[in-house]
C-alpha cells in the first residue's frame, strides 16, 4: 500500500523522527521510526512460527524485497515530478507503505495525472518482468496467492510478482489522496476545476475509506482498516488545503489591505499602542520616525508582553521591531504570506506611486480567508 500527501514547507517538519539512508537522484530516503514497529512484529512472526530457520531468511528477505519496491514505486512519482519542474523533499517509509513528499501539486490536471499514474505503473513492470522471468525458467505462473512454498526458490520471485501485480491495483482504486483518487482528481481538474474536482474526489475516497475500515474489521485485517481511516481523515484535509490554496491564488493584496491604520512614532508610549490595541482592535503597528520614515513595527506579541508586564510606561523605541517590507497593492496575496513568513514580520507597508497606501496583517489575512473558507 502506498499513501502520499504532498506537502508545504510549514508542514515539512510534521511527521515525527526518521532516519537517511541514502539519497538517489539528489531524492532522500528516509525510514520512518514506526517502521520499526513493523520489523519487530515481522521478527515476532518468524520466531513464533514453524518455519525453519533458512525459511524465515527468505521471508524476511521477501519483505525487504517488498520494502525496496516500495520505494521503487515512490520513485516513480518523484522523477515524473521532477520532468515537471517539482522538487520531492524526500521520500519516507512508513508501516502503511511509501510517502513522496513533493513541495507542491502541479496546477495543470495531466502533470497530475502522470505523477499518479506512474507510481503504479512501477509496479506493474516490476511485477511483469518476474513474472516473465519465472516463466521462462519454469514455464509455468500462478496467480494462486493462498499457497506458497518457500522451498522453492521460484516462488520467492511468484510472489513478489504477484505482491506488485497487488500494489498496482490497489493503488488504483479511486480512494483519494491515493494515487487512483488522484488520477479521478486530475480527470474530473480537466473540466471542472481544481477545487470541485477535489472535493468529489475527496467524497469518494471518504466512501471507499469507510468500506475500508468496516472490511477490515470484520475481515480482521487491522493494517487495511488503520488506511481507511488514514485516507478518510487525509481526504478532507486535501480538499481544505486545496480550498484554500484557490482562494489565496485569486486573491491580491489590494482586495485585503486596510487604508485606514494607526502610525506609531519611536517616542510614543506603550499606554497609546494598547488603546488603540484594544479600542481600534489593530493588532500590528508601523512605525515611523520623527522624518516620518518607517522604521520598523510592533507586532501584537511585544503588545500582549507589555500588557501582561503591566509596563505600559515603555517607550516604542524601547520594544519594537526594526524589521520591515513593502509591496506594492496589485502583488498576489501569495507574494504578502512568503514575506511575512521569510522575513518573520507581522505587518507589511502598502505602496503605490512609491506612497504608502495602506498596510496588510497577519490578522487580516486570516480572518478573510476564514470568512471565505465558511
Amino acid at each position: 500500500m502506498e499513501n502520499r500527501k504532498r506537502v508545504s514547507d510549514k508542514s515539512l517538519e510534521t511527521m515525527g523522527k526518521s532516519w537517511n539512508i541514502g539519497t538517489f537522484f539528489n531524492i532522500p530516503v528516509k525510514i520512518h521510526w514506526s517502521f520499526g514497529l513493523l520489523v519487530l512484529f515481522l521478527t515476532y512472526t518468524i520466531l513464533t512460527s514453524d518455519l525453519l530457520l533458512w525459511q524465515g531468511i527468505a521471508y524476511g528477505v521477501l519483505m525487504l524485497s517488498v520494502f525496496v519496491c516500495v520505494v521503487l514505486h515512490e520513485y516513480g512519482h518523484a522523477l515524473t515530478a521532477q520532468k515537471f519542474g517539482v522538487d520531492t523533499v524526500d521520500i519516507i517509509v512508513s508501516p502503511i507503505g511509501g510517502i513522496a513528499r513533493m513541495k507542491y501539486i502541479p496546477d495543470k490536471p495531466m502533470q497530475e495525472f502522470f505523477i499518479a499514474l506512474n507510481g503504479p505503473l512501477v509496479n506493474l513492470a516490476l511485477g511483469s518482468i518476474l513474472a516473465l522471468i519465472m516463466f521462462v525458467i519454469s514455464g509455468r505462473f500462478s496467480l494462486d496467492l493462498s499457497t506458497y512454498d518457500l522451498n522453492d526458490p521460484l516462488e520467492f520471485m511468484r510472489l513478489l510478482s504477484l505482491i506488485n501485480f497487488t500494489l498496482f491495483f490497489f493503488n488504483l482504486i479511486p480512494a483519494f489522496p491515493m494515487d487512483g483518487g488522484r488520477i479521478l482528481r486530475s480527470l474530473l481538474a480537466v473540466k471542472l476545476g481544481k477545487v470541485r474536482a477535489t472535493r468529489i474526489a475527496s467524497l469518494v475516497g471518504r466512501v471507499f475509506a469507510i468500506g475500508f475500515v468496516i472490511f477490515g474489521i470484520f475481515d480482521q485485517q487491522l493494517i487495511l482498516s488503520v488506511i481507511g481511516l488514514f485516507i478518510f481523515l487525509m481526504a478532507g484535509q486535501e480538499y481544505s488545503q486545496t480550498k484554500l490554496n484557490s482562494i489565496i491564488g485569486d486573491t491580491t493584496v489590494r482586495d485585503i489591505m486596510r487604508t485606514s491604520f494607526s502610525r506609531l512614532h519611536l517616542g510614543d508610549p506603550y499606554s497609546k499602542v494598547i488603546e488603540r490595541y484594544k479600542e481600534h482592535q489593530e493588532h500590528n503597528f508601523l512605525v515611523f520616525d520623527s522624518m516620518g520614515n518607517l522604521s520598523g513595527n510592533v507586532p501584537e506579541l511585544f503588545i500582549k508582553d507589555v500588557i501582561l508586564s503591566e509596563d505600559s510606561d515603555k517607550r516604542v523605541n524601547e520594544l519594537m521591531s526594526d524589521k520591515k517590507a513593502w509591496i506594492v497593492a496589485d502583488a498576489p496575496l501569495q507574494k504578502a504570506i512568503t514575506i511575512m513568513r521569510e522575513e518573520g514580520l507581522s505587518i507589511l507597508a502598502i505602496e503605490e506611486d512609491e506612497q504608502l497606501i495602506a498596510v496588510i496583517d497577519r490578522n487580516d489575512i486570516e480572518t478573510y480567508i476564514r470568512q471565505r473558507v465558511q
